[in-house]
């Protein structure tokens, strides 16, 4: 267990470096825009989920590689890869309902969350 606890931690610490080193490399090029880093790794994380499950499928993957690649770093770099992931599961298990409810909750119950807390942070 310990031994599967210390994958996470080293995927998610490579993951973590990455999403910053994206963000240093995008404000460089451009600094007025830093929710272009965002979308990026957004992005790069929901396409190799995708991949990454992909592959799975076909390969027999050990669960420390998928601990060490989906949970640590996708999950570190960006946790719209298993959001999406998710998403596309039930519009393939044709729950359509679930997965338009799912899209507007995540986006709405967050996005407000993040509003409220700033207001009365600010007040």
């Amino acid at each position: 267990m310990i031994n599967l606890i210390l994958v996470v931690g080293l995927g998610g610490a490579i993951g973590a470096i990455a999403r910053y080193l994206t963000g240093i490399w995008m404000l460089t090029i451009l600094p007025n825009k830093p929710f272009i880093s965002t979308l990026i790794v957004n992005f790069i994380g929901s396409a190799l989920i995708g991949f990454f499950y992909l592959i799975s499928s076909v390969l027999d993957i050990k669960d420390s590689i998928r601990l060490l690649f989906v949970v640590g770093f996708l999950g570190s770099l960006t946790t719209f890869s298993t959001f999406s992931y998710e998403f596309v599961t039930m519009i393939n298990q044709k729950n359509y309902l679930l997965a338009m409810t799912y899209i507007l909750l995540n986006l709405s119950l967050s996005g407000m969350v993040v509003y409220i807390i700033l207001k009365f942070a600010r007040n």
